[in-house]
Order: C-alpha cells, then sequence, then structure tokens
C-alpha cells in the first residue's frame, strides 16, 4: 500500500469514526480559505484536548519562475486531501496540530522567446532550441506541523471560527525539463546545457521546500 493511500484510508476512518458523534455534538464541517487554496474539512472532537480533522483542498494558479535569463511560465497544482491531529493542551481553543497533506503537488513549465537565450551556458537562437517544456514533481506526501485558534467545539452556539498558521514540507522537487521543436533538440550538447538549466530551476524552487500555510475558516457543529 502506498503512502498516498494509507493517508486516503487513515481519513476514510476519521470520517467513520465521526459519524455516530453527530447527534452528539461533536462533529463539525468547515468551509476554509488560504494558502493551501480553498479547503472543506470534517471535525471530530474526542475529548476537550484532542480533536481530528480530514478534508479535501484545491490550490491552482499561475506563477513566473525566472531563471537566469529564461522565463517559465508556471502553471502550479498543490491539490489533494490531508488528515491531522488537533491538541488543545489547555482544553480551550488555541491547539498545536500535526498531519500530512497528501496528493499531487507540482508545477508544469513552459518557456518560449523570439530572441537567444541562455541555457545552462551557452547560447541558443530559437530555432536551434525551439521552447523549453518541463515539470517540477514534488513528494506525494507534505508533512504539516502548526498551531491556531479554533472555536468549534466551545460554548452551546452551532457556529465556529478558526485560524492556523504552520507550514508544510514539500521536499526539494524533482525537475525535468526539454527542448521541443528546434533544429538541436536532441543534441548531445544542449541535453547537458538542459542538465545545468535545471539546476538553475532547482535552486529557484528552493522557497516551495517548505510552503508556509496559513488558513481560516468557519465551522458549523451538528
Amino acid at each position: 500500500m502506498t503512502k498516498s493511500s494509507k493517508l486516503s484510508t487513515a481519513a476514510a476512518v476519521l470520517f467513520g469514526m465521526s459519524l455516530p458523534a453527530v447527534a452528539d455534538g461533536n462533529f463539525a464541517v468547515t468551509g476554509g480559505v488560504g494558502t493551501m487554496g480553498g479547503a472543506v474539512e470534517g471535525q471530530f472532537e474526542v475529548n476537550d484536548f484532542v480533536q481530528l480533522r480530514a478534508g479535501a483542498n484545491y490550490l491552482a494558479f499561475d506563477e513566473t519562475i525566472d531563471s537566469d535569463d529564461i522565463s517559465y511560465d508556471g502553471e502550479l497544482d498543490f491539490s489533494g486531501f490531508g488528515a491531522f491531529v488537533d491538541v488543545h493542551p489547555f482544553g480551550g481553543s488555541f491547539f498545536v496540530t500535526g498531519g500530512a497533506y497528501a496528493g499531487g503537488k507540482s508545477i508544469d513549465l513552459i518557456a518560449s522567446s523570439d530572441l537567444s537565450v541562455e541555457i545552462g551556458g551557452a547560447v541558443f537562437t530559437p530555432a536551434e532550441y525551439g521552447r523549453l517544456e518541463g515539470d517540477v514533481s514534488f513528494d506525494d506526501i507534505a508533512p504539516f506541523v502548526g498551531l491556531g485558534f479554533d472555536t468549534t467545539f466551545e460554548g452551546s452556539g452551532n457556529w465556529g471560527f478558526n485560524v492556523l498558521a504552520g507550514a508544510a514540507m514539500f521536499g526539494s522537487g524533482d525537475v525535468s525539463l526539454e527542448a521541443v521543436g528546434g533544429a538541436l533538440s536532441n543534441d548531445p550538447f544542449l541535453q547537458t546545457q538542459l542538465d545545468q538549466e535545471i539546476q538553475s530551476i532547482e535552486e529557484e524552487i528552493e522557497d516551495y521546500e517548505f510552503w508556509p500555510v496559513v488558513q481560516v475558516g468557519l465551522s458549523y457543529r451538528f
């Protein structure tokens, strides 16, 4: 069983555990938004000190990644699902949390120009390299740690508010890159320069290794 399937199973078990508690007011649904995109989660209060969360998130947007004199149009997709354990050490709204985000986390890259560009350590014309296409793939499982405040199970009302901040560890990223449609696309020398360009891109995406997570949301308790 893969890591992704294990986390998926854990999330399913979490929701299954929560179903009998609906009538007791220990189950809630939360809608949130933040740096992991939009999120929908189910929450289950085990006791005053421990809560379980699981849900799905969707994050996709365009971003430019510059490497030397090449500008890549990047399409980011950090969507997936996650499962977390929230510990409320004082029995109140403050909590510390740990868990993981699972699912595809990638950046599609494409670059083209009407001008000559430096690839690796050599200059190539558009006719020689065509266009550059590639992607960045991050780890399927991204461990997460954070802290926050959550009033979901505080008081007697149905509505609650929550906010959390932390970091997800995406990993260093695996970069692939190729020249497409150029006269030298399959030339060994250009391939060598592409290897150097990959190293340059890897340096540019170092900030993605630890992705800051900030999320705010509203919850409804049943």
